[in-house]
């Protein structure tokens, strides 16, 4: 029988942690989707439309807004009612902190109007006020 060198030994501890990393962030990342199918449904069902707000890669942002609620009003359709979102999932508990920042978001929340104007062509897009990317 062949003695475990120390090498041997560091590797096997390399590995199991490895392993464990692998299997947390796959819990979290099931947790996540689980999460965000549960919200699609109850607005679906509740007459509310849903976008999640992720970064190009699919990745959650790291601000405490995670996803955006919005309909139409029922009797006047030019107004709006939108939520702000923070998504919990798997074993996550809400913090009074995180509760903070949320309202905080919503009492600074900017909203502004803009029109998108196109003439048909997929290159040409008019911004009325073009104010789009400034602050």
């Amino acid at each position: 029988m062949r003695r475990m060198t120390t090498k041997m030994h560091e590797a096997g501890i390399k590995a199991a942690k490895t392993r464990r990393v692998r299997e947390a962030f796959s819990r979290v990342h099931a947790a996540e989707r689980a999460s965000k199918r549960a919200l699609r449904r109850h607005c679906k069902e509740h007459g509310w439309g849903v976008a999640f707000l992720e970064g190009p890669t699919g990745a959650p942002r790291t601000g405490i807004i995670d996803a955006i609620a919005y309909r139409l009003g029922r009797e006047n359709p030019d107004r709006m009612d939108l939520r702000l979102i923070q998504l919990k999932g798997g074993k996550a508990g809400v913090t009074a902190e995180e509760v903070g920042r949320l309202k905080e978001a919503v009492e600074t929340l900017k909203v502004k109007y803009l029109i998108a104007e196109s003439d048909g062509n997929r290159n040409s897009l008019e911004l009325l006020p073009d104010d789009l990317g400034t602050d």
